[in-house]
């Protein structure tokens, strides 16, 4: 049996439409829904269905810490994290699970994220593991004014063929398919990249690191709106969230040093984009001298900041 943990954090109407996804096209998969102390009352609208579980959790545990108890509450295998903001089509999750049991080697096993809006592959597919050239390309906005560059190209695979299944080192949790002995080997998610971002891409290193590998199988479809918590999210607070764990992602997998280099990276970016922002027009509703200050602040919570992000 195939299980499908979705975490819920005010995701509205998107999540009764994911539960109905799986219900229509993954007949027979358990699904277990763990909500994140939801304020919106989204997840009122599951059905009584068999085949659903739902855990209310009394606080925002995290997206790693939550889907931990999904994983270990649920029965099947393998397992299937998938957002609520997606939806499959029919036969994706069995595709993904013939797929991954089908190769004794493969320890995971992603899907294809389809923009909801567009019908085109949404951007967040696969990537490889991040290094500081990506980062630097990244941070200083040359993925942006030179999105052509080769430490972009290679991080974002831009010059692979991922019209055919193949090895990917980083495919986003948001679907992603695991067998429950890798779980149990890695412990699952580590539950320090808190409250999200970084943990899937820590996941997938330590994946890698013992040896095993992920498939990338396109032919299994998702449809995905993207961004649903991130809109919830004051962007000051998604700032130091994603940079914090981003520093913490290199102090774990590539050492001090290099978390040093990326937190001045950061702190480097920020400025940057300080200055940028006074010039152009930014997204997210902010007016020139707003995103300036919002940019600073976190510039200057980078430069002293001190916690042991290990």
């Amino acid at each position: 049996m195939i299980s499908v943990v979705t975490v819920n954090w005010n995701s509205g109407q998107l999540l009764e439409k994911c539960v109905m996804s799986l219900l229509r096209h993954a007949a027979g998969c358990e699904i277990v829904v763990v909500d994140n102390a939801s304020e919106d009352r989204s997840a009122l609208s599951l059905s009584d269905d068999p085949h659903l579980t739902f855990i209310q959790n009394s606080a925002n545990m995290g997206f790693a810490a939550a889907n931990n108890v999904g994983w270990r509450r649920a029965k099947g295998d393998p397992v299937l994290f998938l957002n609520p903001d997606t939806e499959c089509e029919p036969g994706s999750v069995d595709l993904l699970a013939q797929t991954l049991m089908h190769d004794p080697t493969l320890w995971g096993c992603a899907g294809l994220m389809l923009s909801a809006a567009s019908g085109s592959g949404s951007g967040i597919n696969v990537r490889r593991l991040p290094t500081i050239s990506s980062t630097v390309a990244e941070l200083l906005l040359l993925d942006e004014i030179v999105p052509g560059n080769p430490w972009t190209r290679r991080y974002r695979m831009k010059d692979d063929d991922l019209r055919q299944p193949c090895e990917v080192e980083q495919p986003a949790a948001a679907c992603l398919m695991l067998r429950r002995s890798a779980l149990n080997a890695l412990q699952g998610f580590d539950e320090r990249f808190h409250p999200a971002w970084y943990e899937d891409v820590d996941l997938c290193a330590r994946i890698r690191r013992c040896g095993g590998r992920i498939l990338f199988q396109p032919a299994a479809r998702f449809r995905h709106l993207g961004g649903y918590s991130l809109n919830r999210l004051p962007y000051d607070r998604f700032l130091e969230f994603y940079h914090t764990n981003q520093i913490r992602y290199f102090a774990i997998h590539h050492g001090d040093r290099a978390a040093a280099k990326v937190r001045g990276l950061v702190v480097a970016g920020m400025r940057l984009r300080a200055m940028v922002s006074l010039v152009y027009p930014l997204a997210r509703g902010f007016t020139r001298l707003q995103a300036y200050r919002t940019f600073r602040a976190a510039a200057r919570h980078f430069s002293t900041l001190n916690e042991d992000t290990a």
